[in-house]
């Protein structure tokens, strides 16, 4: 069953795609700005919580609803958003998953798409879709709603989704002061152990780690938590010049020049330089800027998945 407002887009859509005109999803544009003489769907006045089950962890939400207003709506049963996502200003749960964006909890509770239980979309014919549900189960054949996680809204309009949710639990954040290349092989050996461990970091010469529970601090400094707001994300003030990389790497790798924060167990780096420092490196700048170099066996499925679901290309490819 869909509403008035998702069969007006299904409207906008086929209209656009009448008149060869292309389309780009937005809602509080607080990741990618609005590209210049292009036609916006907009999913800003699209909010608001459809169904909560807190007995069922389990949420349903507009995708034009906002991150503060959800987590606030959680906390009050005591529940969370298990894979913690960045705030970058009245950000969206929609634009969240249209980036798949995870924060320093990833390595513990897993990614973004992890937390998908199903979604309603409106592909680029106009028409009206449902994949998933509310609770998990195998099911056969593609798993749309999580394979659309980070596409960016050049396939689909998703409007709704369905999201698993966790307790909200106390945390403790402890640091100690440290070499960078020490802090990277600590915090490996650390995820390694039964530690409740839920992130870990280096900033500014010290080593920070986050813990659930209780447990010995191991005459390390307990700290509040706000480091984890200042790291996710990760917003440093910049020279115009200067230019930010969020690199992906393997495994613990070494110390990578110019680097302000690790994050992830080392798997994470946010790098300063003039040039993408790796292979896997993203440009980060005050908007979200897609990764330009994904190699060409990727690139062959997302075209043939474009095919799919947005055949005419009236979506903005991000």
């Amino acid at each position: 069953m869909h509403n008035a407002f998702t069969q007006q887009l299904s409207e906008q859509i086929k209209t656009a795609v009448s008149e060869k005109r292309m389309l780009q999803v937005a809602a509080s544009h607080s990741k990618v700005p609005l590209a210049q003489d292009i036609e916006e769907v907009s999913l800003s006045d699209y909010s608001g919580i459809i169904e909560y089950e807190p007995s069922e962890l389990v949420v349903t939400v507009k995708a034009g609803t906002k991150l503060s207003d959800l987590s606030a709506a959680l906390a009050e049963r005591k529940q969370m958003l298990g894979f913690e996502p960045p705030e970058y200003g009245d950000s969206t749960i929609g634009g969240t998953y249209a980036c798949a964006l995870t924060g320093p909890s990833r390595p513990f509770r897993g990614v973004l798409r992890d937390f998908v239980l199903g979604t309603k979309l409106i592909d680029g014919r106009g028409q009206l879709l449902t994949f998933g549900g509310q609770m998990m189960k195998n099911v056969a054949g593609y798993d749309v709603s999580r394979m659309l996680a980070g596409s960016k809204g050049s396939m689909a309009v998703v409007t709704q989704l369905s999201l698993k949710v966790l307790p909200l639990v106390e945390e403790i954040t402890y640091r100690k002061e440290m070499p960078e290349q020490d802090a990277i092989i600590l915090m490996n050996q650390m995820a390694g152990t039964t530690l409740p461990l839920s992130g870990c970091a280096y900033y500014q010469g010290h080593f920070y780690y986050r813990v659930f529970g209780k447990h010995p601090k191991q005459n390390n400094e307990a700290v509040d938590n706000h480091i984890w707001k200042i790291l996710n994300p990760f917003m440093p003030k910049l020279e115009p010049q200067q230019k930010l990389w969020r690199v992906d790497t393997e495994g613990p790798a070494d110390s990578i020049p110019g680097t302000l924060a690790v994050g992830m167990c080392g798997q994470r780096r946010w790098v300063l330089s003039d040039t993408a420092p790796a292979p896997y490196a993203t440009l980060w700048q005050r908007y979200f800027a897609p990764r330009d170099n994904v190699p060409p066996p990727v690139a062959k499925i997302k075209a043939g998945l474009k095919n799919v679901f947005d055949p005419h290309h009236i979506f903005k490819t991000l």
